[in-house]
């Protein structure tokens, strides 16, 4: 005879087996839905079994099932299964007035063994099992681990009993509900999608996605100790603003100890007693629980960390403040005139000299000033080309987005302009007078006071960047291109005047190689099928701004709980004491030097001076910086995150086509030559600019230093990488991957959980 354990059906036929199974033929149970239903009537006694059609034996073996769900909990109402001897006798294990009961009838004689309360987690499955001449009752929330609620030596004949499951009613019962099995004996219970229910494989995904997460050991942070290294000038290395300060804008210790102290504790109504300046309503600190959040996917917010924040003494920390004040200078050079203008001849010449730790490419060239130093930031136009072209659309009116520059994004039937009002030219702020500067560190709320041109251009210089990223929520520019990627048709990239392709249908920009619906020709993956909600448009435009959340408190936790570090106005504010001989601080000389009689002398003292008589460091912005630390950047994290989704999803190796730039007015877009030699423009390239755009605009704006910069952008790419990670562990598609090159140029492909370089 069969042992009882080779009886298996996963009931996803949607038919009963009768060569299994013996069912009444009563509508009310039936095997549907991939699994048994059974809906007993109300107010009278019933009895609905699958009874096996054959006997089989259960020594030194089992019977199983998974209980999705049991009738509702009344007296005399069962749910579970039997195992029933030709004579009528039994043994069973069921749910009854919500108790899980362990019972038996034998000799004539009905014994309740054992019962407990009824959980429907921790009683998912129910066994009986024999070994050993012994019989145990057990309970299990897997299928794997299982819990014996009695053991005994059987009372019946085990050797040939026939296998029952299902329900029985014995009392009056107006609602009995309706019961759910499946799985009898199926023993997989693993990840299996395709035949497991749906809830323990959601659950046993995100197991293992939160084991992925937490295999990843914690870095351990540290920061550049400028909190304890300047005891004539306490705290003065690091970020105070909307703090106390005093009358020469150091910060003050009690107000800035208020401020570690909630940090340390974490405690919430710690953060309610911060001591913020008594001067009106200061502008309140942005956010500085965030990065005690936790997050449901992608790294711990505090799982990653940054290397310590150069030094406030260090030569560094001069070198980059040295650039900060060149890009002052040129907020209002357009980038198509940088071969040729004064200003920027001068700025090269100086950071090559007098800044050379400045943190960027050396030699500095004016083909690579104020740029990052990542793959394709440095070749063709300052701006990426997702800052500037639109996509082509033959069905709009000309001028319209017909053309790509245009400057015109298709947002289905909207469009979005690529061109903005700017920021009016020459004026900046906080670099008149020491009060004025003095007020904005104690919190004064000047928002609101920047004007504007009238005419719309397309983004030609550091002021028109700066104004971008004044207004924008980090992820504007990566939606953008993530539109412009998915909406390009074939064609030359720049005009479709042949009708060479249908928007979002004949696409220009091909998907990722491991996409397994759309990657490059001729890697055609499924005759039948097209990504949507999954490797395709909406999957890419949830995951973008998805990953954004993620980054930004990441770099929050970088900014309030490690680092601290102060922004360019503050070191700007130092540096006029210091030169102005109202305190003394460690400050590298490099600074003062080329203030004093070097490069910047000129323009902030001498015959081409553009500011008044203040070494403060000029703002693109009335309010100046946001009240956060500089270190790391927001805009430099989660630009890197974004574009990490995006060469994910996308052919980064794809070349751009005809570039273009914007003219020097920018009222139009004009045709880029590239310089002989230069190598051609990808879309792994420009998106790389895209990321450095946005974050050394923040630069320009006069609020970030550039090892903020480069620093965040790389903490950004990690966090993209292992969302990504985790986010492979759910897809149904075979041998789907994502594939892409990071900023170090090195390429990786990530799938099943796994990141392991490209072939």
């Amino acid at each position: 005879m069969a042992k009882a354990h080779t009886l298996v059906d996963n009931f996803n036929d949607n038919s009963v087996d009768t060569s299994k199974w013996i069912v009444p033929a009563d509508v009310r149970i039936r095997e549907i839905n991939r699994r048994i239903e059974i809906r007993p009537p109300g107010n009278q006694a019933s009895g609905l079994l699958f009874r096996s059609v054959a006997f089989y034996d259960l020594t030194e073996s089992e019977m199983r099932v998974e209980l999705v769900r049991p009738l509702n909990a009344a007296e005399g109402v069962r749910s579970g299964m039997a195992a029933q001897e030709a004579s009528g006798e039994y043994v069973a294990l069921w749910v009854d007035d919500d108790e899980v009961e362990c019972v038996q009838s034998a000799g004539g004689i009905f014994t309740r063994l054992e019962h407990v309360p009824y959980d429907p987690v921790a009683h998912r499955w129910l066994r009986l099992r024999e070994t050993a001449g012994a019989l145990s009752w057990q309970v299990s929330p897997d299928g794997v681990d299982w819990t014996t609620l009695y053991r005994s030596g059987s009372p019946i004949d085990t050797t040939a009993v026939q296998l029952l499951i299902g329900t029985s009613i014995g009392a009056v019962v107006a609602s009995p509900g309706f019961a759910v099995f499946d799985n009898f004996n199926v023993q997989e219970t693993g990840i299996a999608r395709r035949v497991e229910e749906r809830r323990l494989s959601a659950r046993d995904v995100r197991v293992q996605a939160a084991e992925l997460a937490a295999s990843r050991e914690h870095e351990e942070h540290a920061n550049n100790n400028d909190e304890v290294s300047y005891l004539a000038t306490p705290f003065a290395g690091n970020y105070s603003k909307s703090l106390r300060h005093d009358l020469l804008g150091d910060p003050d210790p009690a107000s800035y100890a208020s401020l570690v102290r909630a940090l340390e504790s974490r405690d919430p109504a710690d953060f309610e007693e911060i001591i913020l300046t008594q001067a009106g309503s200061p502008i309140k600190l942005t956010n500085p629980q965030a990065g005690l959040a936790f997050d449901l996917e992608g790294p711990d917010a505090q799982a990653l960390t940054q290397p310590p924040a150069p030094r406030f003494d260090s030569a560094i920390a001069a070198h980059e403040a040295g650039e900060l004040y060149w890009m002052a200078v040129a907020r209002d050079v357009p980038f198509k005139q940088y071969g040729t203008s004064p200003e920027i001849a001068d700025a090269v010449a100086s950071l090559n000299t007098e800044f050379p730790q400045f943190g960027g490419t050396t030699p500095v060239t004016a083909q690579n000033v104020f740029r990052g130093i990542f793959a394709g930031e440095q070749v063709g136009p300052y701006v990426s080309q997702f800052l500037l072209k639109g996509n082509v659309d033959p069905r709009k009116p000309a001028g319209q987005g017909r053309d790509a520059t245009d400057g015109f994004i298709s947002y289905g039937a909207r469009n979005i302009d690529q061109r903005l009002f700017s920021a009016t030219p020459g004026v900046d702020y906080l670099h008149e007078e020491f009060a004025a500067w003095l007020d904005v560190q104690d919190g004064q709320d000047t928002r609101g006071q920047d004007t504007f041109e009238t005419t719309k251009r397309f983004i030609r210089n550091l002021r028109d960047g700066a104004t971008f990223v004044h207004f924008d929520q980090v992820v504007d520019a990566f939606y953008n291109a993530a539109w412009i990627l998915m909406s390009e048709p074939a064609g030359n990239q720049l005009t479709n005047a042949g009708r060479t392709g249908r928007p979002q249908i004949e696409s220009e920009f091909p998907y990722d190689q491991g996409n397994p619906y759309m990657p490059p020709a001729p890697a055609d993956r499924s005759r039948t099928q097209g990504g949507f909600a999954t490797f395709g448009p909406t999957h890419l435009l949830q995951v973008v701004p998805e990953v954004l959340g993620r980054a930004l408190r990441a770099v929050w936790w970088q900014k309030w709980g490690v680092h601290r570090r102060l922004r360019p106005e503050e070191y700007g504010g130092r540096v006029d004491n210091w030169l102005s001989a109202r305190r003394d601080y460690p400050l590298d000389p490099s600074i003062k030097n080329s203030l004093l009689t070097g490069g910047l002398s000129e323009y902030y003292f001498g015959a081409n001076k553009r500011f008044p008589a203040t070494y403060l460091l000029p703002q693109a912005y009335p309010e100046g910086a946001p009240t956060h630390p500089a270190y790391g950047a927001g805009h430099a994290t989660g630009s890197a995150a974004c574009i990490t989704i995006l060469k994910a999803f996308f052919d980064d190796t794809k070349v751009i086509e005809n570039p273009v730039e914007a003219a020097a007015d920018g009222l139009s877009l004009v045709t880029y030559t590239p310089a002989t030699g230069e190598p051609p423009m990808t879309v792994g390239g420009e998106l790389n600019k895209l990321a450095g755009n946005v974050s050394l605009f923040r630069n320009g704006a006069g609020v970030h230093w550039r090892s903020d910069h480069t620093e965040s952008l790389l903490l950004g790419e990690r966090i993209g990488i292992a969302l990504l990670q985790e986010m492979s562990l759910g897809f149904n598609e075979d041998d789907a991957f994502f594939e892409i090159t990071r900023l170090d140029g090195n390429r990786i492909r990530i799938f099943d959980g796994k990141v392991v370089p490209a072939l």
